[in-house]
């Protein structure tokens, strides 16, 4: 056989197609997951769902309340605030660790460059499934970035982060008007071979990410 078989089992199915329903915002912040709804949503028996929740409350995508059952988590700022630590602290190493490495390579760079015209031409548009495909842009870029210094380990953290901090910003819609400026910042810098001005500008970018974010979790706890 020429390439690896692949198998995937009913609950991991059911994880991916839940996973992605989150990430859309088809499934909103708070809302509830019966596992008798959804197994008649998908015509399946409930313990594959209930495996699948199991998956998603490992990921960071929902929670198990008391008296609700589980539920499309809700971001608090504690929350926000521990996942841009997280971010900044895995995102700013793999720079420095991509540069020492001779990794920020002519193929990364149009690769990101190529990424950057992609998620322009999504964030142009306002709808909410322009917004999600323009975070999956969003989450390539930062994710590429981190692959750059090679460490699986370390990529599956942060793959996890990412796919959290994305789900509060597709229920909260927070604004994304300057991340393409932005991620042209960091390429720009990565382009020009400086390690230091590269991580000053994605600093930058995190930053006023979270802020943007932090504004609109503050704004929603406020209704």
């Amino acid at each position: 056989m020429n390439g690896k078989l692949v198998r995937t089992t009913l609950a991991d199915q059911v994880h991916n197609e839940l996973r992605t329903r989150i990430l859309t915002g088809r499934l909103p912040s708070g809302h509830r997951l019966l596992p008798e709804e959804l197994a008649a949503d998908l015509a399946i028996s409930q313990t594959p769902i209930k495996e699948a929740l199991l998956k998603l409350e490992a990921d960071g995508l929902v929670a198990t309340e008391m008296r609700r059952g589980t539920v499309v988590r809700l971001f608090t700022l504690k929350d926000v605030e521990d996942l841009y630590e997280a971010r900044i602290l895995i995102e700013l190493e793999a720079i420095d660790a991509a540069f020492a490495r001779g990794c920020v390579t002519a193929e990364l760079l149009d690769e990101l460059e190529e990424n950057l015209v992609q998620h322009a031409r999504y964030l142009k548009r306002k709808t909410l499934a322009d917004l999600t495909t323009a975070l999956a842009f969003d989450r390539t870029f930062h994710h590429r970035l981190i692959l750059a210094r090679d460490n699986a380990v370390i990529a599956a953290w942060h793959q996890r982060i990412l796919t959290q901090t994305h789900t509060a910003y597709v229920y909260l819609q927070s604004d994304t008007s300057t991340v393409v400026a932005e991620h042209r910042d960091i390429l720009d810098a990565m382009a020009a071979g400086s390690a230091g001005q590269t991580k000053d500008a994605l600093m930058r970018h995190l930053l006023r990410s979270r802020d943007s974010l932090l504004e609109k979790v503050q704004a929603a706890h406020r209704r």
